[in-house]
């Protein structure tokens, strides 16, 4: 685990809702690239769903609880 992904975790902790990763760009004070790097490499985190963003959609991440015993994919 790396310590941003550690700060992101945290973030979406705290926002069982979800963020977005502009959202998490100002939570965690990351570059949009390495959040994005930074989640596609967690286990833990998905997208949950999209929002209307302006012009564009944007994705909203949460995180799962993943069981202890649970396979990998």
């Amino acid at each position: 685990m790396t310590p941003l992904q550690n700060r992101i975790r945290d973030a979406l902790n705290k926002q069982p809702d979800g963020m977005t990763v502009g959202q998490l760009t100002l939570a965690v004070r990351g570059s949009p690239e390495a959040i994005r790097k930074a989640l596609s490499r967690m286990g833990d985190s998905y997208i949950d769903r999209w929002i209307k963003d302006g012009w564009n959609f944007a994705a909203v991440h949460c995180l799962v609880a993943v069981p202890e015993d649970c396979p990998r994919p």
